[in-house]
């Protein structure tokens, strides 16, 4: 059925044709025309749907950054099927649960990385079929990019409704097991397609980062896809290929940042650093527009919606914005309220509140909780924030990796700022425990610069002194990195058992006093 109206998967595939002969992704020493992806978008479409599936059927991808997995996305859309993407280095049993819970109906997996995930997947889901990305060391299966040299590289007409559902997005999973949000094939061009842009992506295309992607091959322009972030790496493809917008979640940008390497790279071509996912350092994002220029953009998004609020280039130039997350798209309603739901004052802490075109469908195979979240058109995010008088969103953190210590309530960011403020930690991270009696603990995990001698105890009284006061955390973990996750945000649980191994050096409570 002919689509009507603006929808992803038309936007990306018509950009790609606009130029077909210009390349559209680098990937390793290879490049891929704009010709060669749609070959293979409607090549492996045809594959897809001689196999029986077509609109409405769920198809599950685990592979890495490759070009045929950002491609496969494209041909199971354009058959009307909806998209899961899980994490592709998560636990085998993670991925196993969550191409259950998709309805997966397919499988596409890349066999020499996600093998034994397809192999569980292929007995906990016995009726999906399972296609892998070039020969699999697996007996089930076939091959799907063999399969799909032999079908007509043809232009195949969209199968999809522009009202169906185009994708099952996992949540981070970051308060539990992860959501899957529902994402509709219908899309305003938001935010506005820039074109000729060169867009590194080093983080997973299940990611924000991916959309990003996509969105770059909408606008005619050219993807850089590297497999998994090496500042090194990324520098090097930065000089070599001109790279003019990246994204990076702040820890990856502070790993950019101290990279050896930085200063003799010629970064001059950079146009924009998108973040977003935690809260960033102050001082970092200054350092970063001081030896990166001015490109920095920050935006406030969230799976459930995408893209709220953003703070430009050159908000960045001024010490007070750095604590915010800029201001509201023009097309974004948003409110902060109290736990009435009444509008709050500026200044004032409650939960923020967001309507925009789009938002998602509902979360997959949960009416109650889509209906708790979406109300009456406003998407409550359960994130906790204030709005100056000047219309600047301050994101306090989530309500549920917020701590309640001593009838208080304890946000990330009162913990984290004042310890960022000091000359030798490059980053901090709060994190929460339980004791045997079910009381909340607060702790919080350092890198510090190479070099750096201070101790735990020091760096407590720095931070009574610099606003911790009463909700100083009840132990500092001092570590030369903080463990991130496949996405790049900090691996709390990794945190959690180097505090129970003893890893780092660690002041508690009753030696906060060292000096």
């Amino acid at each position: 059925m002919a689509e009507t109206g603006p929808t992803y998967t038309g936007l990306v595939l018509d950009g790609l044709a606009r130029d077909p002969g210009r390349v559209a992704i680098r990937f390793g020493d290879g490049t891929w025309t704009g010709q060669r992806c749609l070959d293979l978008v409607h090549r492996a479409a045809r594959a897809l749907e001689r196999a029986g599936l077509g609109r409405g059927d769920g198809v599950t991808v685990l592979a890495g950054n490759r070009p045929e997995a950002l491609l496969v996305r494209l041909a199971a859309n354009q058959l009307g099927c909806r998209v899961a993407l899980p994490f592709p280095d998560g636990p085998v049993a993670e991925q196993v649960a969550l191409a259950a819970f998709a309805g997966t109906s397919a499988l596409v997996y890349d066999p020499l990385r996600c093998a034994a995930a397809a192999d569980g997947i292929a007995r906990a889901v016995p009726s999906a079929a399972l296609f892998s990305l070039g020969p699999s060391p697996l007996g089930p299966g076939a091959d799907l990019l063999d399969l799909a040299a032999g079908c007509s590289p043809a232009p195949l007409e969209p199968r999809y409704r522009p009202e169906d559902v185009m994708a099952v997005r996992f949540t981070g999973g970051t308060t539990g097991r992860p959501k899957g949000v529902l994402r509709r094939f219908a899309r305003p061009p938001r935010p506005p397609l820039l074109s000729g842009s060169v867009f590194l992506l080093c983080t997973p295309l299940c990611h924000g980062g991916g959309t990003t992607a996509d969105l770059a091959l909408a606008a005619g322009g050219t993807v850089v896809l590297h497999d998994g972030f090496d500042a090194g790496a990324v520098l090097a493809a930065v000089e070599r290929h001109r790279v003019s917008r990246m994204y990076l979640p702040p820890h990856l940008l502070y790993r950019l940042l101290d990279h050896p390497l930085l200063p003799s790279t010629d970064t001059g071509s950079l146009r924009r650093v998108g973040y977003t996912g935690c809260a960033p350092s102050p001082r970092r994002l200054a350092e970063a527009t001081r030896r990166l220029g001015r490109v920095l953009h920050q935006t406030y998004s969230l799976t459930e919606c995408g893209p709220v609020t953003r703070l430009g280039p050159d908000e960045h130039l001024s010490p007070r914005l750095l604590t915010t997350a800029g201001r509201p798209y023009p097309d974004t309603g948003l409110r902060v309220v109290d736990e009435d739901g009444a509008e709050l004052p500026p200044g004032a802490t409650g939960e923020i509140r967001v309507r925009t075109p789009t938002a998602m469908a509902g979360y997959w195979r949960d009416p109650e909780l889509t209906e708790r979240v979406l109300r009456d058109g406003w998407l409550h995010t359960g994130d906790l924030g204030s709005v100056d008088a000047t219309g600047y969103l301050t994101v306090a953190g989530r309500r549920d990796p917020m701590a309640v210590v001593e009838g208080h309530n304890v946000f990330p960011r009162e913990i984290e700022e004042p310890l960022r403020g000091h000359p030798e930690v490059r980053e901090a991270v709060m994190f929460t425990t339980a004791d045997p009696d079910r009381l909340e603990r607060v702790h919080a995990a350092v890198a510090l610069v190479p070099g750096s001698r201070l101790t735990a105890g020091q760096l407590h009284r720095w931070g009574r002194e610099h606003g911790l006061g009463r909700r100083a955390p009840d132990t500092l973990l001092l570590l030369p990195v903080i463990p991130l996750n496949g996405l790049g945000k900090p691996d709390l649980d990794a945190l959690r058992a180097q505090l129970d191994d003893g890893i780092g050096r660690a002041a508690t409570a009753g030696a906060r006093e060292e000096v």
